[in-house]
């Protein structure tokens, strides 16, 4: 029996929001609300999604030993179905920190300092390999040392560990890295950036995702915000476009966290044996979902409520 079902590696940050009117243009300032920490980053988020979906998780990251670093270590120990101790403390090191703008319309800015992050690689992961070759499936983003993605990949290939790689922050990642991955979920700016082909209409989106497919990658989920997102395989080469899950404008106050919740959630269902279908079904109830809650880590919805909201959904 395996020991852990997901296995998270990359950031880990506390995050500061402000809510401001609307976004600031270049050189302005705009008076916003009170600023909230609360614990976030990609990794960090996602280990946390996967978790409160029911999946046993393991988080492969580092913070510093600073207050921040505590603070977010608190957080995550205290969800009952998340390891936390491949999390190493960087000593002399700050947490990772990122500085947060939402508006009222439900758009957002993000800046982050990568802080303790920088000290997530290639060893960190190796030390901490046993719980990536434990779990049922990887997940993995960018952001970090490319040489900590690329070890936790094949560490994933070697064991027949599904691995999900999420390509944010937007960077280019070269084919040897793509033909390690089962499924990639990048949102329009992302497969863009990885293919060079804008994505507005389901048509860009197919594009985008043969040409992720021809790179190497087995599958390729393109997330289109309220449009949902685009799936296609090499087994359903024609793809298709799944439905989101229907949100009230009201009810929307924090977009922070949405595709984190949508990784994890997809990583928890296809480790718990769903098929693809399924997976995604219960990943867009759970990106829409987090959108409702203020914060990111804070955000990801637990099991209880994503089988409620996919309950009236059906």
């Amino acid at each position: 029996m395996r020991r852990v079902d997901v296995a998270v590696v990359g950031t880990v940050n506390l995050d500061t929001t402000i809510h401001v009117p609307r976004l600031a243009a270049r050189g302005e300032t705009v008076v916003g609300d009170d600023a909230a920490d609360a614990p976030g980053g990609k990794a960090a988020n996602q280990a946390v999604a996967a978790a409160r979906l029911g999946a046993r998780s393991a988080l492969v990251g580092c913070v510093g030993d600073d207050p921040a670093g505590d603070a977010v270590l608190a957080f995550l120990a205290a969800e009952p179905r998340l390891d936390v101790r491949a999390v190493g403390r960087a000593s002399a090191m700050a947490t990772g920190r990122a500085l947060i703008a939402v508006d009222d319309a439900g758009g957002n800015t993000v800046t982050t300092s990568m802080g303790a992050n920088r000290h997530l690689d290639e060893s960190h992961v190796h030390r901490h390999g046993k719980a990536v070759g434990d779990a049922a499936v990887l997940l993995v983003q960018l952001g970090v040392s490319i040489d900590a993605v690329r070890a936790a990949l094949e560490i994933a290939r070697g064991v027949g560990t599904i691995a999900i790689l999420d390509p944010a922050p937007a960077d280019d990642v070269d084919d040897e890295i793509l033909r390690c991955v089962d499924v990639i979920t990048p949102n329009e700016t992302e497969a863009q950036r990885l293919t060079g082909q804008r994505v507005q209409s389901e048509r860009d989106a197919r594009a985008a995702a043969h040409a992720l497919m021809r790179r190497g990658c087995a599958s390729v989920v393109i997330t289109l915000a309220a449009r949902g997102a685009y799936y296609a395989s090499a087994a359903r080469p024609d793809g298709e476009l799944i439905a989101p899950y229907p949100i009230e404008p009201a009810d929307e106050v924090d977009p922070t966290g949405a595709g984190d919740a949508y990784c994890g959630a997809l990583a928890a269902a296809l480790a718990d044996g769903a098929d693809i279908d399924e997976a995604l079904r219960v990943a867009s109830v759970a990106g829409a979902l987090a959108t409702t809650v203020r914060g990111a880590a804070p955000s990801m919805p637990t099991r209880a409520a994503v089988d409620a909201a996919d309950h009236v959904r059906s």
